[in-house]
């Protein structure tokens, strides 16, 4: 018999390491490929797909049968992966993309899928090869929660693939506290990198000892002192900041609960970056004064300013032209300020009171009212952006605006030319913005720039600027000729479809429209992406057994259920990293839990338990949806919303926990096709569903919809499950 407590080690190891790196290497990703949800759908999608691969294999290669050094092999290879794949995931992108060009889908495909290959096989592998292991192990007398009698029938050995489940869990909950609540906010990603690996070492050198074997226990003592001092002291930070961003100078590169902050020189100029997303650059006075003076010079004394976002690239300058007597200032990450302010001095005038907090949360505090509002964020192409651009937000601002107020808004979309995804984008913010204000106007630059007020507002930007007397270098009459400006702002209005709908916080369409804006450079039709997904959910759907499909089911709810509560958490109370960072490890929690219950003996010999859980997970579908939209009706106090959420995140976790227990024990298939199974079952249904729910159903038809979708989908697989129970 195998040492059970240096299988459990094992498996600890594993889910720690694994969930460790996933999520910087998530942020990695976000990072190179100036990324949103569609980036990050598809990067989850492949990791989750590939490690269900892995699962998968041990179909093929029974692990009872490998020599235990090849284990230990693959799982000194596994920690050696990650910092090289971040290493690697740069030199990708600077081999195959040009410097500051946009990434097409196809890229991101091929090159995350060469990236994650080797470290997500070898990761499902090593989970179903140890869960196999682990229940090979189990003796009378055994520790474990379910004691076996001896019977070694694949239905009682299978037991312990819950607790192998549990275990791995247990792993991937506390690397999960770890990195959002210390490695995130004081040590950046190389650091980071290297302190879990060393965890995973220290853990595979406890199994090495505790499998008997002094050699391979020296073996990889060896190998973690070598290895760890390469870790140490080869500067992988400086290596990769040099492909990143070539022929600058890096100033500072820190990161952050928000994302990796760099900022760099190049000659003269400033480049502020946030996930790689270049934010604004100092120096860019075209760009500056468009995003001030269009809405500023609108109002014929602008006393009190609120601005979000993009303050240090010269917005700010371009403020205090007016002689403001307050401007409010809201950045959401303290870091970008503390970094930023180093190399300005904006903040240090005495009407700029700077708020390190979303924007959101500040408006709910404030009690101070304004004359302009300027919203300076990206096109709303996340779900965390689209918060800004919905109606809501709308409704909170709208309070705080005195009579005559001008909101200011842009989008990066052509006057020369607007395409039919263009179009829709600009139609859903006009629409938008009508619903709160009376007078809307889109003017044309480098951006359109869309302001909106119930007073009139005014095409002749040059005059006015000149009646003011406010000294510009480009938004004047030399620059700027008002009977053009006319003529673009008509063209461009000519576009908006009145009919279009509108953008609400649970109902995203300007992410669906901009991401189908996205794709469209790139000839990938939104619609035939969807089409294939969905062809590829029935498939699986109607070919897997009656229990495999269950897991599958539960796997794509669960991880529905994850993304839509993340997002109803940064809606309700803006983005509160550490908030989501706990319910990322509830689920973990809820997982342990559910797989390592103590189950009575009557449950074994019955399939009632297995299909009302199934039955739980679709009316728990619809719950998570119904009960966000309700808090978001009655706003209750930050507390209250994150025990609900918390409540709900462990209910859906602890479930299909339970769920991929009873599967195991029901399954009369060999242990071997139970594992590879099951698990690969239920990571398959998760690959698929970070997918489908984050790029397509949430931004299209909302998250109540995609309730009522997944709710759909586990009655599907509870119907087949008790119609077909017999053959499982």
């Amino acid at each position: 018999m195998l040492p059970r407590k240096a299988i459990c080690i094992a498996l600890f190891g594993l889910g720690f390491f694994s969930i460790g790196m996933q999520i910087y290497l998530m942020r990695e990703f976000l990072t190179v490929f100036y990324g949103n949800e569609l980036i990050l759908g598809v990067v989850l999608a492949i990791w989750i797909l590939f490690t269900g691969t892995g699962a998968f294999l041990v179909k093929l290669f029974n692990p009872l049968k490998i020599r235990k050094g090849i284990i230990l092999l693959l799982m000194m290879v596994l920690s050696s992966l990650p910092v090289f794949m971040q290493v690697g995931l740069d030199q990708f992108k600077a081999w195959i993309i040009p410097y500051g060009s946009m990434v097409g889908l196809w890229e991101i495909i091929c090159i995350g899928g060469l990236i994650q290959l080797p470290f997500c096989i070898i990761n499902g592998f090593l989970f179903s090869a140890l869960s196999m292991m682990l229940s090979n192990s189990v003796e009378v007398g055994s520790p474990f929660p379910e004691i076996l009698t001896g019977d070694s029938s694949p239905m009682n050995s299978g037991n312990q693939l819950g607790i192998a489940y549990s275990f791995e869990s247990l792993g991937s909950m506390v690397a999960g506290a770890l990195v959002n609540f210390l490695l995130l906010w004081y040590f950046n990603t190389y650091q980071s990198m290297t302190m879990l690996t060393i965890g995973f070492l220290v853990m595979i050198m406890i199994y090495a000892c505790l499998m008997s074997s002094r050699f391979h226990f020296l073996l990889v003592t060896l190998f973690s002192a070598i290895f760890t001092g390469y870790l140490l002291f080869f500067d992988f930070q400086g290596f990769s900041d040099k492909m990143r961003y070539p022929k600058q100078h890096i100033l500072a590169n820190q990161g952050t609960p928000y994302g990796q902050v760099v900022i760099t020189k190049n000659e003269n100029q400033f480049n502020f970056f946030e996930n790689g997303l270049l934010l604004f650059s100092s120096g860019n006075e075209i760009s500056n004064e468009e995003n001030v003076h269009y809405a500023m010079v609108q109002h014929p004394n602008p006393e009190n300013i609120l601005l979000i976002s993009g303050g240090f690239s010269g917005t700010l300058t371009e403020i205090l032209k007016y002689k403001p007597v307050v401007v409010d200032y809201v950045e959401l990450n303290s870091a970008l300020i503390g970094i930023a302010s180093r190399y300005t001095r904006q903040l240090e005038h005495p009407s700029i009171r700077m708020h390190e907090m979303d924007a959101r949360r500040f408006l709910n505090r404030t009690s101070n009212s304004y004359d302009v509002v300027l919203v300076n964020l990206p096109a709303p192409s996340t779900l965390q952006l689209n918060r800004y651009y919905s109606i809501e937000f709308l409704n909170e601002v709208k309070k705080k605006m005195r009579p005559g107020a001008v909101i200011a808004y842009s989008l990066p979309t052509s006057w020369e030319y607007v395409s039919e995804q263009a179009g829709k984008l600009n139609s859903v913010l006009w629409n938008t913005l009508k619903k709160y204000f009376t007078f809307v106007l889109i003017l044309p630059g480098g951006r359109n720039y869309f302001l909106a007020s119930d007073s009139l507002l005014s095409l002749n930007i040059p005059g006015l600027i000149q009646k003011r007397g406010i000294e510009t270098a480009y938004v004047n009459q030399y620059y700027i000729d008002a009977g053009q400006l006319k003529e673009r702002s008509a063209y461009v209005t000519g576009s908006i479809t009145p009919s279009e709908t509108v953008n609400r916080a649970f109902t995203p369409v300007a992410v669906w429209y901009q991401m189908s804006w996205w794709l469209s450079y790139f000839n990938i039709s939104h619609g035939l992406i969807l089409f294939i997904s969905l062809i590829i959910l029935i498939i699986l759907l109607t070919t897997l057994n009656p229990l495999s499909a269950g897991l599958f089911a539960g796997g794509f709810t669960l991880i529905s259920a994850e993304i839509i509560l993340i997002f109803g958490l940064q809606i309700l109370c803006g983005y509160l990293f550490q908030a989501i960072g706990a319910i990322i490890m509830i689920f973990m929690l809820g997982l342990a839990a559910g797989s390592g219950i103590r189950l009575k003996n009557q449950y074994r010999d019955t399939v009632l338990l297995y299909g009302g859980l199934q039955v739980s997970l679709a009316i728990f579908a619809i719950l998570v949806p119904m009960t966000i939209l309700l808090l978001s009706h009655f706003m209750p106090t930050g507390w209250v919303i994150n025990f609900v959420f918390a409540i709900l995140a462990f209910s859906a976790a602890f479930i299909v926990g339970m769920e991929y227990r009873l599967a195991a024990i029901l399954s009369r298939k060999t242990l071997q096709k139970v594992v590879a199974g099951n698990y690969s079952a239920e990571m398959f249904g998760s690959a698929i569903g970070a997918f489908t729910v984050t790029l397509f159903l949430i931004p299209s038809i909302g998250i109540l919809y995609t309730g009522i979708f997944l709710a759909a989908l586990n009655l599907t697989a509870a119907g087949t499950f008790f119609l077909m129970r017999k053959k499982v």
